[in-house]
């Protein structure tokens, strides 16, 4: 599998600092997008050591014969499923500690989005309302659930989709890495082949642009994903740029 990605953050128009944080790293073949939260720039902090424990964690999982099991000692579904919730989970508690440490980091915490491509399957995993898309031709898919409060409304049918940014319950997370000392992490296999595109974002995008303009950016600027991620930031800022918006792509092309 031969992998092309491009990634882009921007602070938006109407935040002081840029709270999100992304990894793209193609040696280890991982793929993340977090998106922080808390006072005194707090949110950053979180942000960033969940993606660098993230990163760390499959580094040494890539020098280990054997993968351990996730905390409650239950296998998840597959050895790189175990890396990857591993790696969660132990960003979890990083910040969790961080957070008990420093008065200015109470409360703090993030989402994370990830993607894991091993040999044999391609593994996403998500803790809070950040997103991953899946492009194949011409329709657009999401692949993670959200874990929001409006989210859970959508799903019982009590408000629709298209309104749930809208909503005066958007930021409020049912989810999120650092808030307890544990974290249920939803993990699954994705389905991929040559020509799809995933799209990784934090909700500063899937907030501003719909799926639909998400799918004909990326097809009108097919190849060139460095001015795909451009664009959708464009377009999100466009539309009021809110929160700050990070756009990762991943590009599956064949080998």
């Amino acid at each position: 599998m031969k992998i092309r990605h491009a990634a882009a953050s921007d602070v938006g128009r109407l935040r002081k600092n840029n709270e999100d944080a992304f990894i793209a790293n193609p040696a280890l073949r991982i793929f993340a997008v977090a998106d922080g939260m808390g006072g005194h720039a707090s949110g950053e902090v979180a942000s960033r050591i969940a993606v660098d424990s993230l990163q760390e964690s499959i580094a040494r999982a890539g020098q280990r014969k054997e993968t351990p099991l996730p905390e409650d000692g239950t296998a998840v579904l597959s050895s790189p499923a175990n890396v990857l919730v591993n790696g969660i989970r132990l960003a979890n508690q990083r910040i969790y500690k961080s957070s008990l440490e420093k008065r200015e980091y109470k409360g703090m915490g993030t989402t994370l989005v990830a993607v894991y491509f091993s040999d044999s399957s391609s593994i996403v995993a998500n803790v809070g309302d950040s997103r991953i898309y899946q492009i194949r031709g011409q329709a657009i898919e999401q692949v993670t659930e959200d874990h929001s409060l409006v989210w859970e409304q959508y799903k019982q049918g009590l408000i629709a989709k298209e309104t749930l940014s809208s909503s005066p319950f958007k930021n409020v997370v049912t989810r999120a890495l650092g808030l307890q000392p544990t974290v249920d992490v939803e993990v699954k296999e994705l389905g991929t082949q040559p020509g799809d595109c995933l799209i990784l974002c934090s909700d500063g995008l899937s907030d501003m642009v719909p799926d639909d303009e998400m799918l004909k950016a990326v097809n009108e600027l097919s190849g060139d994903l460095n001015g795909t991620c451009r664009e959708l930031i464009r377009l999100a800022n466009q539309r009021g740029g809110r929160d700050n918006i990070t756009v990762l792509l991943i590009q599956i092309d064949p080998g």
